[in-house]
């Protein structure tokens, strides 16, 4: 018994750790920053000088593991989310928060969240909508600042 609870108690603590690292990246190639927590994103976000955009992934997600290994390198070499405050969030070390930014809409999740007029406006792209394709993210990101005026209880989402 103690030989079962000394194996689980280890897996839990590799999976603490491995979570912590998630949530943040590399520094991006020139930028010469280190990539943000959410909360550190978020905060910077309130500030209102760039959008906030969220990567939301899991270690048990396939998917996830395809976009952080072949879709973000490249995103992140080429610069595409200098204009804004990028965080990395593992939805196992966050569940709670991580469910109520992702709703229902599944994993890998790309969030964009910006101001317009006071309101926090929300878009966003996952597995279903391309977010494996570097040029599907790259054209997303590009849409910052295109956002309709959305009404407290809408969205703005990326229907193409």
């Amino acid at each position: 018994m103690r030989i079962f609870l000394a194996v689980i108690m280890a897996f839990m603590a590799t999976s603490l750790v491995n979570a912590q690292q998630q949530q943040t990246l590399p520094s991006q190639p020139g930028s010469g920053k280190s990539a943000m927590t959410y909360s550190q994103a978020f905060k910077k976000a309130q500030a209102g000088d760039k959008p906030l955009l969220v990567m939301v992934t899991a270690e048990w997600c396939p998917p996830c593991q395809v976009m952080k290994s072949s879709t973000l390198p490249v995103l992140l070499q080429k610069n595409a989310f200098q204009n804004f405050h990028f965080a990395m969030m593992d939805y196992d070390a966050e569940s709670e928060l991580a469910d109520k930014l992702i709703g229902d809409r599944g994993l890998p999740q790309l969030i964009m969240y910006e101001q317009s007029n006071g309101k926090w406006l929300r878009r966003y792209i996952n597995g279903k909508r391309g977010i494996h394709s570097v040029e599907r993210v790259e054209s997303f990101v590009a849409q910052a600042g295109t956002f309709r005026l959305a009404s407290n209880k809408e969205e703005a989402t990326d229907k193409k």
